[in-house]
């Protein structure tokens, strides 16, 4: 049976519809406000954002014009290589007492503008210098250059010496010693003598702007200075040179240019015998870039054999001399590209008698000294042409001096 409802039940029935209603409409109006302040707070950008969405909108909208451009070689390698050469060098006797007065710089004077600008110059160290050692008595002639001819080499521009030579050990071991570690300290590159073997044998090496360069130096002069396995000495070759020509080869393999020095040759004879003419020809043929021969203390002819120079013998360069024929004397300079024949100069010079000193030349010592070497040149078939006060070859640059 149904109860019936009274009026007091219906009163009841409306107020909890009514609190009902209002409780669902806060339920819904605090997730609608919820809602609406996520989608609000998800639509603001933060401005790194928006701008990485600016740019990306540029890119893909517009194209990108470059403004770095790609970066540009200003530095090039020259293929030409400077050389000045001068002969043998030697600071005791009457040149040892100049350098005791005037120092070494003042030896070189003359002769420094015409050597200092080259990438390379060089010379033939008679005799090390050193204030050590005993004096070989078995040899007539001995030197022991003073220590100030150091400071006239580095004054110079000189920075590549030869050891290979009859006066190396004038003053045994122990002078030569102290003479490789002066050179050391004053960065200027030697070769041809040593503590053993591989190290007189051993080419010297230059960083030049053109490229490496290699010096090897040699004695065909005094057997009795040779190194070996266990003793200090020069770089002792002879014929047929066999293991002279495998140095040349295998060292020109990994330079740029290889210079080969000879001590080789008759004393006082102006020409080149047969053995030296076909000795510089197989060190070309080996892979020589230039050969400066010295030892007879008197000029001989220059050469041009398959596009490579050869200096038979560069004379003397500081020496005191006892006939006017050794005083004669030049500086060569040489430019040698990595293909191609060489070009370059002869500077005339005369050595003062009682100094030693070089000094340029002009009028007739200058014509006697060029006349005496564009003859003996023209027999090895080298024209050398006159060109004011010096004599030219190929096609050389412009002036160093």
């Amino acid at each position: 049976m149904r109860v019936p409802r009274t009026s007091g039940d219906r009163g009841a029935t409306r107020l909890t519809v009514v609190v009902v209603l209002l409780w669902a409409i806060a339920l819904g109006l605090g997730a609608y406000l919820i809602w609406h302040s996520q989608t609000n707070a998800s639509s603001v950008e933060s401005p790194t954002t928006s701008s990485a969405v600016a740019a990306a909108s540029t890119t893909t909208s517009q194209p990108v014009t470059t403004t770095t451009q790609a970066p540009t070689t200003t530095t090039t390698v020259p293929d030409v290589l400077t050389v000045a050469a001068g002969g043998d060098v030697q600071g005791d006797r009457q040149v040892g007492n100049f350098l005791d007065k005037n120092g070494g710089e003042a030896i070189f004077t003359e002769v420094k503008p015409y050597m200092e600008p080259a990438d390379l110059a060089f010379v033939n160290l008679e005799g090390p210098i050193s204030d050590t050692g005993t004096r070989n008595g078995s040899k007539e002639y001995t030197f022991r250059s003073r220590p100030a001819l150091l400071d006239g080499l580095v004054s110079t521009g000189i920075n590549m010496v030869s050891l290979a030579n009859n006066h190396s050990l004038d003053y045994r071991w122990a002078a030569l010693k102290d003479c490789i570690a002066r050179l050391d300290a004053a960065d200027i590159a030697h070769a041809g003598a040593g503590g053993d073997f591989n190290e007189a044998s051993a080419p010297t090496m230059i960083d030049a702007p053109a490229g490496t360069v290699a010096l090897i130096a040699a004695s065909e002069i005094t057997v009795s200075f040779a190194s070996s396995s266990t003793r200090a000495g020069t770089y002792y070759t002879s014929s047929p040179n066999k293991g002279l020509l495998k140095n040349v080869t295998e060292t020109a393999k990994k330079v740029d240019f290889l210079i080969v020095s000879l001590h080789w040759g008759t004393e006082y004879s102006p020409n080149a015998n047969s053995h030296q003419i076909s000795l510089a020809h197989a060190l070309v043929d080996a892979g020589a870039d230039l050969v400066l021969g010295h030892h007879p203390h008197v000029i001989q002819a220059l050469e041009i054999y398959n596009d490579r120079l050869i200096a038979y013998s560069l004379g003397d360069f500081v020496w005191d001399w006892h006939s006017a024929y050794a005083g004669e004397a030049f500086v060569l300079q040489v430019e040698v590209p990595r293909d191609g024949p060489p070009s370059g100069r002869v500077i005339p010079v005369f050595l003062n008698r009682s100094t030693g000193a070089p000094a340029i030349v002009t009028e007739d010592t200058a014509d006697r000294i060029l006349g005496r070497l564009k003859s003996l040149s023209a027999k090895r078939g080298l024209e050398l042409t006159r060109d004011g006060p010096i004599l030219t070859f190929g096609d050389p640059g412009p002036e160093w001096f």
